[in-house]
């Protein structure tokens, strides 16, 4: 029989002083990246109303940690800082007020079915862009994501980065029912890609969502795309990324494209991008453009954000 006190629960663990001090380093350095760039720290609570959670196109409710309150509220820890930042954006500041720059750093908590190495509590540091839908708000998140892994010491990394509006606009030209287009966007995220042959079969996409997992590569797989894909929506997403991948200058060597992501967040509205780096088998860090998210506590802001997975970055080391 387990003796339950001299163990910790899957997906979390103790921080000895020699690891808890390389932990707290890296930390400093990716906040200090956020700070010469003018994001403002800012923290939220550790649990909040579940409303404010779910439903709002993030980590859904089934991986959250629920708790119920004395009064009968039901809470839930934080599972991603997103959504509550959306919340005091919309709740404690004015269009008169943005652009908005907010850092976070803290522990965010997750259940996952298949533990599989990912912590169930993790430390997410990030930073979001509220009130600025343009295109150099998109470049400016991207180069921070990049800077952050940089100047905590990583060096082997990409990052892909896509526009869920590509695969939206192949969808909606193709003329296919909204039911299919769940079945494939499941199948898409889910990354079963036999599953969205036969789903897109006999439909206009067929060609284009069969090639899905061929559809990584470099600025030469953007400029084929650009020829080749005939609607304006898809032709839109491509030439923003272009815009953002020509921005980069150097740092265009971090960058791989990905026209097959659509995003783990249902709250993605543009960009959206992960990173990777060699030995780790999870992201390291998620991002991308939100823009209908802080219209849910309402405000009518857009939005982009992205956060490193601390946990992960160090695995990486």
């Amino acid at each position: 029989m387990m003796n339950y006190r001299l163990h910790t629960p899957e997906g979390v663990k103790d921080y000895l002083p020699e690891e808890y001090a390389i932990k707290k380093q890296t930390e400093n350095r990716i906040t200090g990246v956020f700070e010469e760039r003018g994001y403002k720290a800012i923290n939220t609570p550790t649990f909040e109303f579940i409303q404010v959670l779910d439903g709002m196109g993030g980590v859904g409710s089934e991986r959250m940690y629920k708790l119920l309150d004395r009064d009968g509220s039901i809470l839930a820890l934080r599972s991603d800082f997103t959504p509550a930042i959306a919340r005091i954006a919309a709740t404690a500041y004015s269009a008169e007020d943005v652009p908005l720059r907010f850092s976070y750093i803290g522990s965010c908590f997750r259940y996952n079915a298949s533990y599989q190495g990912k912590m169930r509590e993790f430390t997410q540091a990030g930073i979001e862009l509220i009130g600025d839908g343009g295109e150099k708000a998109d470049t400016e998140v991207l180069t921070a994501a990049i800077d952050s892994l940089l100047a905590a010491g990583l060096k082997d990394f990409c990052i892909d980065i896509g526009d869920v509006n590509f695969l939206q606009g192949v969808l909606d030209d193709a003329d296919i029912s909204s039911e299919k287009k769940e079945k494939i966007r499941e199948c898409i995220i889910n990354k079963d890609y036999v599953e969205v042959g036969k789903a897109a079969e006999g439909t206009g996409a067929a060609d284009i969502l069969s090639d899905l997992p061929l559809l990584i590569g470099g600025i030469e797989l953007l400029e084929r795309l650009q020829a080749t894909v005939g609607n304006e929506v898809s032709q839109k997403a491509l030439s923003h990324l272009h815009k953002i991948y020509d921005a980069l200058g150097e740092k265009q060597k971090y960058i791989s494209f990905d026209f097959s992501v659509m995003g783990q967040m249902d709250y993605y509205t543009g960009l959206v991008f992960r990173g990777y780096a060699r030995g780790t088998g999870f992201s390291i860090v998620d991002g991308g453009r939100y823009d209908r998210l802080v219209a849910n506590f309402g405000a009518d802001m857009p939005a982009v954000g992205f956060s490193v997975n601390v946990d992960h970055l160090m695995a990486a080391f």
